[in-house]
């Protein structure tokens, strides 16, 4: 099978096209410096890139430089930098003029900058020539009333030191201090029109809770997509919706001291049990009355384990021929790749045989098969690819041909199908920064529409659907229990995969989507387990995988082809 045959070249869409007479905002940036950030670097192009603004002035304006911080606090942000890795591309320094394009560069000289920013006469009247729509701020103080008048949506100042790379975001250290598995984070501006800030595009992320450094990353990384999600909103005429701005005052030395321990202890508390272990999967399945997903538990069940040297997760459950089967990524320690298999089952839940249903070479997940026109259909992730692909059963299980390539140019995982009798929808995570230090795609759910599962796919007017790590990611095929639509989906706040999160969907069509959560399965069967994030049901058949910490050695044990591992248990009835 030639698995790049007909790949295409251009990005799909994550957002539909804007009516043919919308005319692009015109945006004028002012910088602290032409040597800034990457992710200033970033958000700055992703405004050239976009369809709906245009990036007409990029101006220099001299500030006078940051004043001191309290001194643990500053050899607290130092030491954090220092062991941050990689996190720290976020705020390595870029030249702006390599990154844009020359024409947008001009320079204004500061006439005040505190506690507003000012400019020259001359400079004022430079901007107001270019008829900005929108001024946008970095690293400046917030602007004065002059300078806002010359905008017709008035000026957006991100923070005084936001091209600072040590006291940047340094809100974002407070729920690190706490100790909080969700980050509440989104665009913080200081807004002209109303004189005070704002939160702009909301969402919650997992919370780095070991490193300030990586949490704001993964937050600062986010911002070319925010904004340019708001620019789309006044570009069709609409205020971006306005929060409350997070209050933050900079830690105290007692507050530093008192944390310095309780941060050591944390670290020891998750780092610890890890030591000499690596994660590892098995399957739960059992027969009987579904789950009910406001109240969800599971009796009885059988575990299945995968051969010496994989594991098993994200199972899809499929009947065929009056054959129960799971399909399942099957994690290869050897390689550090999955592929898909398909795993037989008898009478008993008993694993018959397995065999390898796909493998390409670059990583697959999440099976998610449908019938369709009399034939049966798949889908896998394979973000390495960046591009969601469907494959139909030539001899099922385990001979499949490519299909049609239906999204492609993301990294775009966990992709759900769901007929509702009229038309196709498809469900997945995307990753839209340009800019990603790790493989962290939780936060946001996007949504697509299709006569057929061939397409073609349109996005949803109200992507991102859910902007929120507790419950965005996918967690398997939606069902129907007691008339209600449910959505599976991932709770990977505390850590990835922890939980599965049951919501209603109360309103799906081409223009609207609502849901609800209506209930949580915890990894509370057993004190040993770490997560369960992924669930399938059908004909009678329940499903679920649950993560467990194992021996390094079991990444050494050889492949093999012997019958997989099964044994009996009972998992809690307390779901919390």
């Amino acid at each position: 099978m030639d698995f790049s045959a007909d790949a295409p070249t251009a990005r799909s869409r994550l957002y539909p096209a804007l009516p043919a007479a919308t005319r692009r905002l015109r945006v004028v940036a002012l910088v602290s410096g032409v040597n800034a950030p990457s992710w200033i670097a970033e958000t700055l192009a992703a405004v050239v890139d976009s369809d709906v603004a245009e990036l007409v002035t990029v101006a220099a304006v001299t500030v006078p430089p940051p004043r001191h911080m309290p001194h643990l606090l500053e050899l607290f942000l130092h030491a954090d930098a220092w062991v941050a890795g990689i996190a720290r591309m976020a705020t390595a320094r870029c030249s702006l003029p390599g990154r844009l394009p020359q024409t947008v560069f001009g320079a204004c000289s500061a006439v005040q900058v505190e506690p507003r920013l000012e400019l020259s006469d001359e400079d004022l009247q430079r901007l107001a020539a270019s008829e900005p729509d929108l001024i946008v701020a970095f690293g400046l103080p917030p602007a004065g009333p002059r300078l806002g008048a010359i905008a017709r949506h008035g000026v957006w100042t991100f923070e005084r030191y936001a091209a600072d790379a040590l006291r940047s975001a340094l809100w974002l250290l407070d729920p690190v201090m706490r100790g909080d598995p969700v980050t509440r984070s989104g665009l913080v501006l200081h807004l002209s029109d109303i004189d005070d800030w704002r939160l702009l595009q909301p969402l919650r992320s997992a919370t780095s809770q070991l490193s300030f450094s990586r949490n704001r990353a993964n937050q600062l990384l986010r911002t070319p997509a925010l904004l340019v999600r708001s620019l789309r909103e006044l570009a069709q005429g609409r205020t971006p919706a306005r929060h409350p701005a997070p209050r933050f005052e900079p830690p105290g030395a007692l507050a530093m001291c008192l944390f310095g321990p309780r941060f050591v202890l944390r670290a020891m508390r998750r780092q610890l049990p890890r030591l000499g272990r690596v994660e590892s999967w098995f399957l739960a399945l059992r027969r009987g009355p579904q789950l009910d997903p406001a109240a969800p538990s599971f009796g009885q069940f059988r575990r299945i384990d995968a051969p010496p040297g994989h594991f098993w997760a994200d199972p899809c459950a499929v009947r065929h021929d009056g054959r129960d089967y799971v399909f399942v990524e099957e994690y290869l320690y050897a390689t550090r790749r999955g592929r898909i298999a398909a795993v037989e089952l008898d009478a008993d839940l008993r694993a018959v045989r397995s065999s390898v249903a796909l493998e390409t070479p670059w990583h697959l997940s999440y099976p998610c098969l449908f019938d369709w026109d009399g034939d049966t259909y798949m889908t896998v992730e394979s973000s390495e690819s960046q591009r969601v692909t469907l494959y139909r059963a030539r001899r099922f299980p385990d001979r499949w041909d490519l299909v049609a390539h239906l999204l492609h140019g993301w990294n775009i995982v966990d992709p759900t199908l769901h007929f509702d009798g009229t038309r196709w929808y498809l469900f997945a995570t995307v990753k839209e920064s340009a800019l990603s230090y790790d493989d962290r795609i939780w936060d946001d759910l996007f949504l697509f529409w299709a006569p057929t599962p061939l397409g073609p796919w349109r996005p949803h007017p109200k992507n991102p659907i859910v902007s929120d790590v507790r419950a965005a990611r996918p967690a398997g095929r939606l069902f129907v229990h007691d008339g209600r639509l449910i959505r599976p989906s991932q709770d990977c706040s505390v850590d990835y995969g922890y939980a599965v999160v049951f919501n209603e969907v109360t309103q799906l069509d081409t223009e609207r989507y609502e849901e609800r959560r209506v209930g949580r399965l915890d990894p509370a069967w057993d004190a040993h387990l770490k997560g369960c994030h992924t669930y399938s049901a059908h004909a009678g058949l329940e499903v679920l995988d649950a993560k467990i910490l194992v021996g390094r050695r079991r990444e050494h044990e050889p492949q093999s082809a012997a019958a997989p591992a099964v044994s009996k248990k009972r998992m809690s009835e307390d779901t919390r």
